[in-house]
């Protein structure tokens, strides 16, 4: 494995391990309130991962229809800088929730962070690496001899360690370049690298460009490939849980309607997202929203509805964060998660 920056897989936990230094200050940041009286309701900021787009149409609803609200309380959505900056400012008190990778969980947890997931989102492992070459990805094997865009830390190169393992294939083999998460995908148009690491849920807009030149867009899933452990789900922290349950409770009760209604209300809960998000594209916006809701939608939620974890598969991501990461405490299933604050048995129609 060649490199223009050399990064161990173990740099993803480096970079994490800033989170508990920096808790202190997270409270002070702009925009972020502590739990307060609003109006007669309660106010509570919740942190997406990142900027919003498709996958976040799942939530928009909550506001609009009153999902919150009912249950007093008075949500406002801010944006992080990725998951390990939600873990952080989360556990700062910055936030009261948020929505973060299982895998910085656990590493937040490792690192004395005060953090529980309380309710599933993505149980199927989102991670993936999408080329436009000629012959189309189809095993973990064709990546070798593949110039792949990623970002420094990018969690998804770190875990194609994982597929790389389990699917004997040679990590060495394949050549990472370095870049901005913004660059990844202009290189691939351009012709400059071979494949990117990305999300599936972003696979749509790699599909739109590659119809536009003519060509045809191919990933490899890592979920497809032994690498199926839990993705993003709602973050809280310990105090929280132990100060006031029924706030944690409602709003996760409250999310989970707003999932089972953009489930069984696709376009209308696109249309609410970009009333929230105008400057993103309907087409794009509604695809992606698909591909999320194929990867909530999974046989853990036919039988157990949305929002409850399995204990099983909670530590089998454990497991995988332990041999690719740089896991700095023991961490247990228990540790990381609850189900004692989601309502079991919550499904959409459709299911």
């Amino acid at each position: 494995m060649t490199d223009t920056r050399k990064i161990s897989r173990r740099s993803f936990g480096r970079m994490a391990a800033g989170l508990a230094a920096g808790a202190a200050g997270a409270a002070a940041l702009p925009g972020l309130s502590r739990t307060a009286r609003a109006q007669g309701k309660k106010a509570v900021t919740f942190l997406l991962d990142v900027k919003p787009y498709s996958k976040h149409a799942l939530f928009y609803a909550a506001l609009d229809n009153g999902y919150f609200a009912k249950r007093g309380l008075d949500v406002t959505f801010n944006s992080g800088k990725g998951s390990a900056d939600v873990a952080q400012k989360v556990a700062g008190k910055g936030a009261e929730f948020g929505f973060v990778d299982a895998g910085t969980a656990v590493l937040a947890r490792g690192r004395g962070m005060p953090v529980k997931l309380t309710s599933m989102v993505h149980y199927q492992n989102m991670m993936t690496v999408v080329s436009l070459r000629e012959p189309p990805l189809k095993t973990p094997k064709d990546l070798e001899g593949l110039k792949i865009a990623a970002n420094a830390g990018d969690a998804v190169r770190t875990a194609l360690g994982a597929v790389a393992k389990i699917n004997g294939i040679d990590y060495n083999k394949i050549e990472f370049v370095t870049v901005e998460t913004t660059n990844k995908r202009p290189l691939l148009f351009a012709g400059q690298v071979d494949a990117c690491c990305d999300y599936a849920v972003n696979v749509p807009i790699y599909e739109a460009a590659a119809k536009k030149m003519g060509k045809h867009a191919s990933q490899v899933l890592f979920s497809d490939f032994g690498v199926d452990v839990y993705s993003n789900g709602m973050l809280t922290r310990d105090d929280l849980l132990k100060d006031d349950p029924k706030l944690v409770k409602d709003f996760n009760d409250a999310m989970v309607e707003a999932m089972i209604f953009a489930i069984d209300n696709r376009d209308d809960a696109v249309k609410i997202f970009l009333k929230h998000n105008p400057q993103l594209d309907p087409d794009l916006t509604r695809a992606g929203l698909d591909v999320a809701i194929a990867h909530l939608v999974v046989p853990e939620v036919h039988q157990h509805g949305i929002g409850p974890m399995s204990k099983d598969k909670m530590a089998r991501t454990i497991e995988i964060m332990k041999g690719y990461f740089d896991l700095a405490g023991n961490v247990a299933a228990d540790d990381i998660y609850t189900n004692s604050f989601v309502t079991a048995g919550q499904k959409p129609k459709s299911v």
